[in-house]
């Protein structure tokens, strides 16, 4: 397939109402998935992993390796340290159109559909943290992945794209909402 999505309960990072550099939150469960799971699912070539369980919204650069806590965290690690925004620094890019191996992936924890939960909200894979309602939204067209997170109101509150074969353009799309 050209694009591997993963999605699970349990947040291999995450800094909201839950915090995955405690070995006891959620009975290990966190710490499970990030030092089993996605060694895994990074071999595999993973694009995006969609999480839940903190109630919060928190979304990573483009990484790739990191299996510990937060503190273990190295620069090495980031594939993009950038927004991945069109209208910022650019998509993130990844070179394979399939199977990339170690590529990297971005992980977004959209645990606040529902409810939020606060907390410091201050991992350091993370790009962005917010403690406010919203959902999801993934666009798909052939080899480029626009994801939101649209708030309560209908505004986009953060944004990002993923382009794979680093050869190819981006589309720009606008998206209006009523």
């Amino acid at each position: 397939q050209d694009w591997i999505i993963a999605f699970f309960h349990h947040p291999p990072y995450t800094r909201g109402s839950h915090n995955s550099d405690n070995p006891a939150d959620s009975g290990g469960r966190l710490r499970d998935m990030r030092e089993n799971a996605l060694p895994i699912l990074e071999a595999a070539g993973v694009d995006l992993v969609l999480t839940g369980h903190s109630h919060s919204y928190e979304r990573s650069y483009l990484i790739d390796g990191h299996y510990g806590t937060s503190d273990t965290f190295q620069p090495s690690m980031l594939k993009d340290g950038g927004d991945g925004r069109l209208g910022g620094d650019g998509p993130y890019r990844k070179v394979a159109l399939s199977g990339g191996s170690h590529d990297g992936a971005v992980h977004a924890v959209a645990g606040s559909s529902g409810q939020i939960s606060g907390g410091p909200l201050n991992h350091p894979v993370m790009f962005i943290s917010l403690n406010t309602l919203g959902s999801m939204v993934l666009d798909v067209d052939r080899n480029q992945l626009d994801a939101r997170f649209i708030g309560t109101k209908g505004e986009v509150l953060d944004e990002f794209t993923l382009v794979k074969d680093a050869g190819a353009s981006p589309t720009v799309e606008k998206i209006l909402f009523l």
